[in-house]
């Protein structure tokens, strides 16, 4: 017997009958994650059920109902870096970037290169409100995958170039922090 690789959202969206089998996998997940593990196990990010549940986008909303999605998730289940609440004098933009990064990262600031930023255009689509990001990094040499939900009144809008080149998020009310996107309306 040989075993099926996991179910993407991607995949899922294809087909119904992949959808139906990441619906099935994330419920049975889901459930074992909550009447089977204690409270450091479901919080840990590198836990065997997370990662599993992570392989299947099992926390994503679309084609999976209400009860099947991960309960909390209002707070920030990865530690701050080694580095955060260090603060120091800055001075300038780059000082304050390379700040920011060292409390985020646990990393030193190393200038890779420059990259000019391109001014806004004076046009854009607004295709509708960010409901979520998600991204990787590394955080104290390990690979951390984020999710953050963005509180209902916290949004920021989803604006693109009229090229379709560039994506952009304007407003919202947030900040990045050594805690990643913290919304203002967080405790």
């Amino acid at each position: 017997m040989t075993l099926k690789r996991p179910v993407t959202l991607k995949q899922a969206q294809r087909s119904p009958k992949a959808a139906a089998r990441r619906e099935s996998f994330c419920a049975r997940m889901g459930g074992m994650k909550k009447k089977l593990t204690g409270k450091a196990k479901q919080l840990d990010p590198n836990s065997k059920i997370n990662l599993a549940l992570a392989d299947w986008d099992c926390d994503l909303k679309p084609l999976l109902k209400k009860k099947h999605l991960a309960k909390n998730l209002s707070f920030n289940p990865v530690p701050p870096s080694s580095r955060a609440g260090m603060n120091r004098a800055v001075k300038t933009q780059i000082e304050q970037a390379a700040d920011l990064y060292e409390r985020f990262s646990g990393h030193d600031a190393v200038e890779l290169g420059r990259v000019k930023i391109p001014e806004l255009p004076k046009v854009g689509v607004a295709i509708g409100t960010v409901d979520g990001i998600m991204y990787s990094t590394v955080r104290d040499g390990v690979l951390e995958k984020y999710i953050h939900k963005f509180h209902k009144r916290d949004c920021p809008l989803f604006v693109v170039a009229p090229d379709g080149k560039s994506l952009y998020l304007l407003g919202g009310v947030y900040n990045f922090t050594e805690r990643g996107i913290v919304d203002r309306s967080d405790k």
